[in-house]
């Protein structure tokens, strides 16, 4: 019940612009003529993200929410650079990530659009990038449109490291995901006491080109979820710290588009998720699952 992982919609930045749509130009007279100096373009503060998914199951951090019918997973993130300067960047995030479900998954409304709609999830928080690290601070609240679930909301510290620069193809991409749930519904069922959540995973990878102009990236993205504290409770009140380890593989390809509507990309991925006992139990007594997704995703 999140925004998955995530990449943004940028606002097109501000071209000063002269007669017939030309780029403008600043003239100066010396000794020798005229000179032309070109006027940069503005830089935008402003990124937007937009994402369009269809996953043939969703888990939750190892949590299975569905694995049935057509599940369709629209997000939109908003980032606001306020701050930049040299290797120190600061951020504010926006975003908002919902999940429609065929099978109206726990719906407790009735002829209503609303059945279908399981989850809107919002988000808000910052981000803060000194040279190859990076820390961001997110509230999220996880709500259900359906009344499928009480609403559930988190404290998530993501901290992540560029290692492209020192390892070139070799780059791992590390990152950790620290949350802490901080209502009165837990994510492993309402009534469960709030729970510190834990998630490490890499995304290691190559890219290639399939034809002129057409790069094609390819991951391997690994993580493995963790129960620090209650994330993971039974019935009687038992904590179980492994959640689950996933493994799997996407592929990504940008479309020919052009910039004027943003840049476009088609991902999809094939993924094989290995639950711990807790989470196996979520999911029908089934300890493994595999996972297709296929999306659309624009960056404007």
């Amino acid at each position: 019940m999140t925004m998955q992982a995530a990449v943004a919609i940028a606002a097109p930045g501000l071209i000063a612009q002269g007669a017939h749509g030309q780029d403008a130009t600043v003239s100066t007279e010396g000794s020798a003529g005229q000179t032309n100096v070109a006027v940069e373009p503005a830089k935008s503060p402003l990124s937007l993200q937009l994402n369009f998914d269809c996953t043939s199951a969703y888990f939750y951090h190892g949590i299975m929410q569905e694995d049935t019918g057509f599940i369709f997973q629209p997000a939109l993130k908003l980032t606001i650079n306020v701050y930049e300067q040299d290797d120190v960047k600061v951020d504010v995030i926006l975003g908002n990530w919902n999940s429609f479900q065929s099978q109206k998954t726990g719906a407790q409304t009735s002829g209503d659009f609303t059945d279908y709609w399981y989850e809107s999830d919002l988000l808000s928080g910052l981000a803060l990038t000194v040279d190859k690290f990076s820390v961001a601070a997110t509230y999220v609240i996880l709500t259900s449109p359906s009344d499928a679930y009480e609403t559930v909301q988190e404290l998530d510290l993501t901290f992540g490291y560029d290692d492209l620069e020192a390892l070139g193809k070799w780059a791992m991409h590390p990152y950790a995901l620290l949350a802490f749930e901080t209502g009165a519904d837990g994510s492993d069922g309402p009534g469960t006491d709030p729970g510190t959540y834990l998630e490490l995973g890499i995304g290691p990878g190559f890219s290639f080109d399939a034809a002129k102009d057409l790069p094609v990236s390819i991951t391997f993205p690994v993580s493995v979820g963790l129960s620090l504290n209650d994330y993971y409770q039974d019935a009687a009140g038992n904590n179980d710290t492994f959640g689950f380890f996933q493994l799997g593989v996407k592929g990504s390809v940008p479309l020919p588009f052009g910039t004027r509507y943003g840049a476009w990309t088609l991902n999809a991925g094939v993924f094989g998720m290995f639950l711990g006992d807790q989470t196996s139990q979520y999911n029908g007594g089934q300890d493994a699952q595999l996972i297709a997704m296929i999306g659309l995703q624009a960056n404007f």
